[in-house]
């Protein structure tokens, strides 16, 4: 709980305050965390979605630009629709944030993805492309849906969040274990 805390502080501090998007390519490659497990790190973000934190989506956010394989993509479909409803229709400042992350961690997993996993997301990239538009804001249009791809952690808080939440056994800048994060939110 204190590190997704802390991830939250960030997100505002570092994120918003300087404007500055060091962690924000155009491209996937420097994007890529070598050695991410999906599957733990989607136990993370089923979790996360359960809570209320306001940054329950980020998880998801920030896998968006790992490779991920045609289960995978069921259960990132399976997620969302599980939850979007609830988020979109939240009353609190949070939800278009929540929203706007949400559809273009979609739209990115959707538009990396090969065959299989284009069409286990189908549904849910369709789903994102009418709620995109419903947030009226350019900025959330153009991270789904526009020209350019939009990947990487964009600044200190988002990358800070990624680092507390991805699994990525072996590199100590992350998450090790669906177990450690569990360890960390009972204390």
């Amino acid at each position: 709980m204190l590190r997704a805390f802390v991830a939250a502080i960030l997100v505002s501090a570092f994120g918003f305050v300087n404007g500055c998007l060091p962690y924000m390519y155009n491209e996937r490659e420097p994007a890529l965390v070598k050695g991410v497990d999906v599957d733990q790190t989607l136990k993370v973000a089923r979790d996360e979605l359960r809570g209320d934190s306001g940054l329950s989506v980020l998880t998801l956010w920030a896998l968006r630009d790992q490779p991920i394989n045609d289960a995978q993509a069921k259960e990132v479909s399976r997620l969302y629709f599980e939850h979007i409803e609830r988020i979109n229709h939240e009353d609190t400042k949070m939800s278009g944030f929540q929203v706007w992350h949400l559809t273009w961690g979609i739209s990115n997993m959707y538009r990396y993805g090969d065959l299989e996993v284009k069409t286990a997301l189908l549904a849910a990239y369709s789903d994102t492309l009418v709620r995109v538009k419903n947030l009226d804001r350019s900025i959330v249009t153009e991270h789904a849906t526009g020209d350019k791809m939009y990947a990487g952690f964009a600044h200190a808080g988002g990358r800070a969040y990624a680092r507390s939440h991805l699994v990525v056994p072996g590199n100590e800048e992350y998450l090790q274990s669906y177990c450690e994060y569990l360890k960390e939110q009972s204390e």
